[in-house]
Protein backbone atom coordinates (compact mmCIF):
# COMPACT_ATOMS: atom_id res chain seq x y z
CA UNK A 1 0.00 0.00 0.00
CA UNK A 2 1.42 3.53 -1.27
CA UNK A 3 1.30 6.26 0.97
CA UNK A 4 -1.73 7.97 -0.85
CA UNK A 5 -3.94 4.90 -0.34
CA UNK A 6 -2.83 4.86 2.94
CA UNK A 7 -4.18 8.27 3.34
CA UNK A 8 -6.89 7.94 1.76
CA UNK A 9 -8.11 5.47 4.07
CA UNK A 10 -7.40 7.52 6.97
CA UNK A 11 -9.87 10.22 5.76
CA UNK A 12 -12.58 7.07 5.22
CA UNK A 13 -13.85 8.61 8.75
CA UNK A 14 -14.36 12.07 7.49
CA UNK A 15 -16.33 11.08 4.70
CA UNK A 16 -18.80 8.03 5.62
CA UNK A 17 -17.73 7.82 9.53
CA UNK A 18 -15.67 4.40 8.21
CA UNK A 19 -12.23 3.14 9.46
CA UNK A 20 -10.04 4.41 12.28
CA UNK A 21 -11.15 7.75 13.70
CA UNK A 22 -8.05 10.10 14.76
CA UNK A 23 -7.43 11.12 18.02
CA UNK A 24 -7.80 14.89 17.20
CA UNK A 25 -11.05 14.56 14.67
CA UNK A 26 -12.64 12.54 18.06
CA UNK A 27 -12.08 15.73 20.11
CA UNK A 28 -13.34 18.01 17.82
CA UNK A 29 -16.37 15.98 17.22
CA UNK A 30 -17.15 15.92 21.22
CA UNK A 31 -16.67 19.24 21.19
CA UNK A 32 -19.04 20.31 18.27
CA UNK A 33 -21.31 17.58 18.57
CA UNK A 34 -23.90 19.83 20.86
CA UNK A 35 -24.03 21.99 17.15
CA UNK A 36 -24.97 19.06 15.20
CA UNK A 37 -28.11 18.73 12.99
CA UNK A 38 -30.79 17.34 14.47
CA UNK A 39 -32.50 16.10 11.08
CA UNK A 40 -35.93 16.55 9.80
CA UNK A 41 -38.21 15.57 12.57
CA UNK A 42 -40.28 12.14 11.77
CA UNK A 43 -43.76 12.66 11.48
CA UNK A 44 -46.05 11.06 13.96
CA UNK A 45 -48.13 8.60 12.37
CA UNK A 46 -51.81 8.79 11.67
CA UNK A 47 -54.23 6.14 12.26
CA UNK A 48 -55.44 5.22 8.85
CA UNK A 49 -59.37 6.13 9.91
CA UNK A 50 -58.39 9.42 10.92
CA UNK A 51 -56.20 10.44 7.81
CA UNK A 52 -59.53 9.48 4.95
CA UNK A 53 -61.41 11.71 7.38
CA UNK A 54 -60.20 15.31 5.32
CA UNK A 55 -60.47 13.01 1.96
CA UNK A 56 -64.22 12.09 3.04
CA UNK A 57 -64.98 15.67 3.63
CA UNK A 58 -63.56 17.44 0.40
CA UNK A 59 -65.64 14.61 -1.78
CA UNK A 60 -68.75 15.36 -0.04
CA UNK A 61 -68.08 18.70 -0.10
CA UNK A 62 -67.31 18.55 -3.85
CA UNK A 63 -70.82 16.32 -4.00
CA UNK A 64 -72.57 18.88 -2.91
CA UNK A 65 -71.31 21.74 -4.71
CA UNK A 66 -72.24 19.52 -8.06
CA UNK A 67 -75.76 19.23 -6.68
CA UNK A 68 -76.27 22.64 -6.19
CA UNK A 69 -74.94 23.23 -9.86
CA UNK A 70 -77.04 21.01 -11.20
CA UNK A 71 -79.65 22.29 -9.21
CA UNK A 72 -79.29 25.93 -10.45
CA UNK A 73 -78.77 24.80 -13.87
CA UNK A 74 -82.25 22.59 -13.81
CA UNK A 75 -84.15 26.10 -12.33
CA UNK A 76 -82.57 28.28 -14.86
CA UNK A 77 -83.41 25.78 -17.62
CA UNK A 78 -87.49 25.13 -16.15
CA UNK A 79 -87.91 29.23 -15.64
CA UNK A 80 -86.60 29.90 -19.52
CA UNK A 81 -89.21 26.99 -20.57
CA UNK A 82 -91.71 28.40 -17.83
CA UNK A 83 -91.65 32.20 -20.01
CA UNK A 84 -91.61 30.57 -23.64
CA UNK A 85 -94.75 30.44 -25.63
CA UNK A 86 -95.06 30.73 -29.12
CA UNK A 87 -96.94 34.30 -30.76
CA UNK A 88 -100.46 33.16 -30.87
CA UNK A 89 -101.05 29.69 -29.36
CA UNK A 90 -104.07 28.84 -27.60
CA UNK A 91 -104.90 28.68 -24.05
CA UNK A 92 -106.42 25.58 -22.26
CA UNK A 93 -109.57 26.07 -21.05
CA UNK A 94 -111.37 23.77 -18.27
CA UNK A 95 -115.29 24.24 -18.10
CA UNK A 96 -116.37 24.01 -14.15
CA UNK A 97 -119.67 22.91 -15.47
CA UNK A 98 -123.05 25.58 -16.25
CA UNK A 99 -122.99 27.47 -19.72
CA UNK A 100 -119.90 27.71 -20.83
CA UNK A 101 -119.05 29.19 -24.68
CA UNK A 102 -116.46 30.16 -26.93
CA UNK A 103 -117.05 32.08 -29.57
CA UNK A 104 -120.53 31.51 -29.29
CA UNK A 105 -120.45 27.84 -29.34
CA UNK A 106 -121.32 25.90 -26.34
CA UNK A 107 -118.36 23.62 -25.01
CA UNK A 108 -119.49 20.44 -24.71
CA UNK A 109 -116.13 18.69 -23.29
CA UNK A 110 -113.94 19.72 -20.26
CA UNK A 111 -111.52 20.76 -22.20
CA UNK A 112 -110.83 23.30 -24.94
CA UNK A 113 -108.88 25.89 -26.42
CA UNK A 114 -109.06 29.61 -26.59
CA UNK A 115 -107.61 30.71 -29.40
CA UNK A 116 -106.16 34.95 -30.03
CA UNK A 117 -109.74 37.74 -30.42
CA UNK A 118 -111.36 34.17 -29.18
CA UNK A 119 -114.51 35.34 -26.46
CA UNK A 120 -114.99 33.04 -23.44
CA UNK A 121 -118.78 33.51 -21.70
CA UNK A 122 -119.73 31.96 -18.95
CA UNK A 123 -123.46 31.52 -18.11
CA UNK A 124 -124.94 32.67 -14.68
CA UNK A 125 -124.57 29.41 -12.69
CA UNK A 126 -121.10 28.31 -14.58
CA UNK A 127 -117.62 28.89 -14.15
CA UNK A 128 -114.41 27.87 -16.41
CA UNK A 129 -110.50 28.13 -15.81
CA UNK A 130 -108.21 28.92 -18.11
CA UNK A 131 -104.06 27.78 -18.42
CA UNK A 132 -102.54 31.38 -18.72
CA UNK A 133 -99.75 30.30 -21.08
CA UNK A 134 -97.55 28.53 -18.81
CA UNK A 135 -96.76 31.89 -16.55
CA UNK A 136 -100.38 30.88 -14.27
CA UNK A 137 -103.95 30.09 -14.66
CA UNK A 138 -107.22 32.07 -14.78
CA UNK A 139 -110.61 31.48 -13.36
CA UNK A 140 -113.78 33.26 -14.62
CA UNK A 141 -116.46 33.28 -12.57
CA UNK A 142 -120.44 33.15 -13.47
CA UNK A 143 -121.70 35.85 -15.90
CA UNK A 144 -118.61 37.12 -17.40
CA UNK A 145 -116.85 37.70 -20.52
CA UNK A 146 -113.43 38.11 -21.22
CA UNK A 147 -111.28 37.79 -24.84
CA UNK A 148 -107.81 36.57 -25.45
CA UNK A 149 -105.60 39.63 -27.04
CA UNK A 150 -102.50 39.14 -27.42
CA UNK A 151 -100.28 35.63 -26.00
CA UNK A 152 -96.52 35.00 -26.82
CA UNK A 153 -93.76 34.94 -24.91
CA UNK A 154 -93.34 38.46 -22.47
CA UNK A 155 -96.82 39.46 -23.57
CA UNK A 156 -99.93 38.35 -22.18
CA UNK A 157 -103.71 40.24 -22.53
CA UNK A 158 -106.67 39.53 -21.73
CA UNK A 159 -109.83 41.94 -21.90
CA UNK A 160 -112.03 41.26 -19.18
CA UNK A 161 -115.63 42.82 -20.63
CA UNK A 162 -117.14 42.62 -17.83
CA UNK A 163 -117.44 39.36 -15.13
CA UNK A 164 -115.56 38.19 -11.86
CA UNK A 165 -111.63 37.13 -12.98
CA UNK A 166 -109.29 35.28 -10.39
CA UNK A 167 -105.49 35.63 -11.59
CA UNK A 168 -102.78 33.52 -10.04
CA UNK A 169 -99.66 34.35 -12.38
CA UNK A 170 -95.69 33.87 -11.20
CA UNK A 171 -93.42 35.66 -13.86
CA UNK A 172 -91.50 39.08 -14.34
CA UNK A 173 -93.65 42.54 -13.45
CA UNK A 174 -96.20 43.74 -16.75
CA UNK A 175 -95.83 40.22 -18.37
CA UNK A 176 -99.85 39.46 -17.91
CA UNK A 177 -102.51 42.37 -17.73
CA UNK A 178 -105.96 42.43 -17.91
CA UNK A 179 -107.83 45.74 -19.80
CA UNK A 180 -111.30 47.13 -18.39
CA UNK A 181 -113.23 49.50 -19.58
CA UNK A 182 -110.90 52.28 -19.95
CA UNK A 183 -107.96 50.93 -17.97
CA UNK A 184 -105.67 48.16 -17.70
CA UNK A 185 -104.44 45.98 -14.69
CA UNK A 186 -101.02 44.94 -14.60
CA UNK A 187 -99.37 42.00 -13.00
CA UNK A 188 -96.02 42.62 -11.13
CA UNK A 189 -95.70 38.69 -9.91
CA UNK A 190 -98.70 38.49 -7.81
CA UNK A 191 -102.59 36.82 -7.09
CA UNK A 192 -105.55 38.88 -7.75
CA UNK A 193 -109.17 39.17 -7.44
CA UNK A 194 -111.33 41.24 -10.42
CA UNK A 195 -114.79 42.57 -10.23
CA UNK A 196 -116.18 45.11 -13.01
CA UNK A 197 -119.07 45.79 -14.89
CA UNK A 198 -119.18 46.85 -18.60
CA UNK A 199 -118.37 50.75 -17.64
CA UNK A 200 -115.30 48.97 -16.33
CA UNK A 201 -116.43 49.72 -12.12
CA UNK A 202 -115.93 47.64 -9.61
CA UNK A 203 -112.74 46.01 -7.29
CA UNK A 204 -109.64 44.99 -7.16
CA UNK A 205 -108.47 42.70 -4.40
CA UNK A 206 -104.64 41.80 -4.21
CA UNK A 207 -104.11 38.82 -2.51
CA UNK A 208 -100.06 38.66 -2.83
CA UNK A 209 -97.34 40.30 -4.41
CA UNK A 210 -98.39 43.85 -6.24
CA UNK A 211 -100.60 44.86 -8.84
CA UNK A 212 -100.57 48.12 -11.44
CA UNK A 213 -103.63 50.19 -12.51
CA UNK A 214 -102.95 52.38 -14.70
CA UNK A 215 -105.73 54.65 -16.81
CA UNK A 216 -103.73 56.88 -19.06
CA UNK A 217 -104.49 59.53 -15.57
CA UNK A 218 -102.66 58.06 -12.87
CA UNK A 219 -101.03 55.00 -11.86
CA UNK A 220 -102.11 53.34 -8.73
CA UNK A 221 -99.67 50.74 -7.39
CA UNK A 222 -102.01 47.96 -4.84
CA UNK A 223 -100.06 45.50 -2.77
CA UNK A 224 -101.08 42.75 -1.35
CA UNK A 225 -104.15 42.11 1.35
CA UNK A 226 -105.58 45.55 -0.04
CA UNK A 227 -108.47 46.67 -2.59
CA UNK A 228 -109.01 49.29 -4.61
CA UNK A 229 -112.38 50.84 -6.00
CA UNK A 230 -112.47 51.01 -9.78
CA UNK A 231 -114.39 53.46 -11.80
CA UNK A 232 -113.85 53.32 -15.15
CA UNK A 233 -111.91 55.97 -17.08
CA UNK A 234 -111.82 58.19 -14.36
CA UNK A 235 -109.13 57.55 -11.60
CA UNK A 236 -108.80 54.60 -9.53
CA UNK A 237 -109.66 54.79 -6.13
CA UNK A 238 -107.26 54.47 -3.43
CA UNK A 239 -105.62 51.27 -2.22
CA UNK A 240 -107.08 50.39 1.44
CA UNK A 241 -106.10 47.20 3.55
CA UNK A 242 -108.65 44.35 3.12
CA UNK A 243 -109.28 44.76 7.13
CA UNK A 244 -110.43 48.41 6.98
CA UNK A 245 -113.23 49.33 9.01
CA UNK A 246 -116.19 50.47 7.69
CA UNK A 247 -115.60 53.97 8.74
CA UNK A 248 -112.29 54.16 7.51
CA UNK A 249 -113.58 52.98 3.74
CA UNK A 250 -116.46 55.56 3.57
CA UNK A 251 -114.23 58.42 4.70
CA UNK A 252 -111.61 57.49 1.98
CA UNK A 253 -114.06 57.63 -0.91
CA UNK A 254 -115.92 60.63 0.29
CA UNK A 255 -112.09 61.64 -0.39
CA UNK A 256 -111.33 59.86 -3.81
CA UNK A 257 -115.04 60.76 -5.30
CA UNK A 258 -114.10 64.44 -4.94
CA UNK A 259 -110.52 63.50 -6.34
CA UNK A 260 -108.67 64.55 -2.87
CA UNK A 261 -109.64 68.70 -3.36
CA UNK A 262 -110.73 68.50 0.27
CA UNK A 263 -109.90 70.17 2.76
CA UNK A 264 -106.55 69.68 4.69
CA UNK A 265 -108.75 70.29 8.04
CA UNK A 266 -112.04 68.93 6.90
CA UNK A 267 -114.37 66.64 8.14
CA UNK A 268 -113.43 63.94 5.59
CA UNK A 269 -109.58 64.01 6.90
CA UNK A 270 -110.80 64.22 10.45
CA UNK A 271 -112.78 61.32 10.24
CA UNK A 272 -110.68 59.23 7.82
CA UNK A 273 -107.81 59.59 10.55
CA UNK A 274 -110.13 58.98 13.70
CA UNK A 275 -110.23 55.39 12.16
CA UNK A 276 -106.71 54.50 10.92
CA UNK A 277 -104.72 51.92 12.34
CA UNK A 278 -100.60 50.98 11.49
CA UNK A 279 -101.96 48.53 8.39
CA UNK A 280 -104.10 51.78 7.31
CA UNK A 281 -100.62 53.85 6.48
CA UNK A 282 -100.57 52.48 2.86
CA UNK A 283 -104.18 54.23 2.43
CA UNK A 284 -102.49 57.84 4.08
CA UNK A 285 -99.62 57.57 2.01
CA UNK A 286 -101.29 57.30 -1.68
CA UNK A 287 -103.11 60.57 -0.47
CA UNK A 288 -99.98 62.09 -0.06
CA UNK A 289 -98.02 61.23 -2.79
CA UNK A 290 -101.28 62.35 -4.90
CA UNK A 291 -102.59 64.89 -3.07
CA UNK A 292 -99.36 66.73 -1.32
CA UNK A 293 -101.77 69.27 -0.08
CA UNK A 294 -103.03 67.39 2.22
CA UNK A 295 -99.74 67.20 4.47
CA UNK A 296 -100.91 70.48 5.47
CA UNK A 297 -103.61 69.44 8.07
CA UNK A 298 -103.06 66.43 10.64
CA UNK A 299 -102.57 63.46 7.99
CA UNK A 300 -98.80 64.45 8.10
CA UNK A 301 -98.59 64.16 11.82
CA UNK A 302 -101.07 60.82 11.88
CA UNK A 303 -98.52 59.35 9.19
CA UNK A 304 -95.75 59.76 11.33
CA UNK A 305 -97.42 58.34 14.18
CA UNK A 306 -98.44 54.88 12.28
CA UNK A 307 -94.67 54.64 11.18
CA UNK A 308 -93.05 56.07 14.26
CA UNK A 309 -89.62 54.05 13.03
CA UNK A 310 -89.24 56.14 10.03
CA UNK A 311 -87.92 59.89 10.84
CA UNK A 312 -90.51 62.63 9.73
CA UNK A 313 -90.81 66.49 10.19
CA UNK A 314 -92.06 68.88 8.23
CA UNK A 315 -88.81 70.43 7.56
CA UNK A 316 -87.82 67.43 5.79
CA UNK A 317 -91.02 67.35 3.86
CA UNK A 318 -90.61 70.51 2.77
CA UNK A 319 -87.01 70.45 2.09
CA UNK A 320 -87.72 66.89 -0.27
CA UNK A 321 -91.27 65.08 -0.34
CA UNK A 322 -89.58 62.70 -2.30
CA UNK A 323 -87.35 61.37 -0.33
CA UNK A 324 -90.11 61.32 2.70
CA UNK A 325 -92.32 59.49 0.62
CA UNK A 326 -89.76 56.86 -0.31
CA UNK A 327 -88.56 56.25 3.30
CA UNK A 328 -92.43 55.82 4.60
CA UNK A 329 -93.04 53.32 1.66
CA UNK A 330 -89.86 50.92 2.53
CA UNK A 331 -91.32 51.03 5.64
CA UNK A 332 -94.48 49.24 4.66
CA UNK A 333 -95.22 45.65 5.97
CA UNK A 334 -95.23 44.63 2.09
CA UNK A 335 -93.00 42.59 -0.06
CA UNK A 336 -90.48 44.62 -2.65
CA UNK A 337 -92.32 45.13 -6.07
CA UNK A 338 -88.58 44.11 -8.04
CA UNK A 339 -88.61 41.08 -5.92
CA UNK A 340 -91.90 39.52 -7.19
CA UNK A 341 -89.56 35.94 -7.06
CA UNK A 342 -90.14 35.78 -3.65
CA UNK A 343 -93.44 34.59 -4.15
CA UNK A 344 -92.44 31.09 -5.72
CA UNK A 345 -95.66 29.59 -4.14
CA UNK A 346 -97.60 31.51 -6.55
CA UNK A 347 -95.73 29.14 -8.98
CA UNK A 348 -96.18 25.42 -7.20
CA UNK A 349 -98.43 23.26 -9.45
CA UNK A 350 -100.68 22.56 -6.21
CA UNK A 351 -104.43 23.12 -6.04
CA UNK A 352 -105.65 26.62 -5.28
CA UNK A 353 -108.18 25.64 -2.59
CA UNK A 354 -109.23 29.20 -2.55
CA UNK A 355 -109.76 29.54 -6.34
CA UNK A 356 -111.19 26.59 -6.26
CA UNK A 357 -113.91 27.56 -3.63
CA UNK A 358 -114.52 30.37 -5.20
CA UNK A 359 -114.89 28.68 -8.66
CA UNK A 360 -117.38 26.32 -6.98
CA UNK A 361 -119.60 28.76 -5.55
CA UNK A 362 -119.64 30.91 -9.18
CA UNK A 363 -121.15 27.37 -10.55
CA UNK A 364 -123.47 27.10 -7.86
CA UNK A 365 -124.64 30.51 -8.94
Amino acid sequence: MNGDERMHQDDDYLWDRRGPVDADVARLEQLLGGYRHAGAPRRARVPLHRAARPRRRWRIALAAVAVLACCAVAMQLWYRQRLQWDEGRPWQVVAQGGDVRIDGRNVKTTRAQLAIDGVLETGSDAAARLQAADIGEIAVGEGSRLRLVETRTGRHRVQLEHGRLWARVWAPPGQFGVGLHGMDVLDLGCEFLVEADARGNGTLTVLSGWVQVDNLWREVLVPQETRVRLRGAHLAGTPYDVRASTGFIAALEAIDARDGQVSANGIEVRRLIADSRPRDAISLLSLLQAHPWLADGPMFERMAQLLPQVPASRAAWARDREAQLDAWRHALPYPRIKQWWTQWPDALPLRNRKMEAWLRDAARG
